[in-house]
């Protein structure tokens, strides 16, 4: 089994593509919940809608939409790829209606993937950690996780990391499967074991 972090931003060089900075209208407070893997439950509103911004004026839809606030937002066929893979996982898949630069309604084959909690499969030691120097067991950021082989044994096809919530990690399984479908805008970096250093 093999592991690949999921790139959340999509092809930031091609301008033509839908971009996203904002969580959904209304509850941009609450975003943090997708970020980390909170449910939102009933805070989610039954109109949800994001809106695009006129600083990112690309419009060409894709199967995952880049966007600045580490969300997976997803077409309808990558909704049903990660559906079909990971049953067991508990994720909380949030619809929206996404909206043009001139506030019309563009799109409603789209949700936000929340994969609900993490999990814990890092090797600590091999991977590339910044530890906050005023709190040593706080991590500020990773610059390369480094898998521990036994701990992914039991990991489903798409999570969390535990010390990085907001970072997205799919199986080879679901990697493959998202290839068999052609979805575009999906970007990863395979993920290496601390037994292949």
């Amino acid at each position: 089994m093999s592991f690949r972090e999921l790139d959340t931003m999509g092809d930031i060089n091609n301008l033509d593509l839908c971009y996203l900075d904002d969580f959904v209208e209304g509850i941009k407070i609450q975003s943090w919940r997708v970020g980390r893997g909170v449910r939102v439950g009933e805070l989610y509103p039954e109109d949800a809608k994001i809106l695009m911004r006129p600083e990112n004026p690309g419009v060409q839809l894709s199967s995952l939409l880049g966007n600045s606030e580490s969300m997976l937002v997803a077409s309808r066929d990558f909704r049903e790829a990660i559906e079909k893979l990971c049953a067991n996982v508990e994720i909380e898949y949030l619809p929206f209606t996404l909206y043009d630069h001139h506030k019309r309604p563009y799109s409603r084959d789209y949700c936000i993937i929340n994969p609900i909690g993490t999990f814990d499969c890092l090797d600590l030691k091999a991977s590339d950690i910044v530890w906050d120097t005023e709190k040593p067991d706080n991590i500020l950021r990773i610059e390369e996780a480094v898998l521990d082989r036994e701990k992914t044994r039991a990991a489903p096809q798409l999570f969390r990391l535990k010390e990085s919530p907001h970072t997205y990690v799919v199986g080879l399984d679901l990697a493959k499967e998202m290839q068999q479908r052609k979805l575009t805008n999906v970007f990863w970096t395979r993920l290496r074991f601390n037994d292949e250093l």
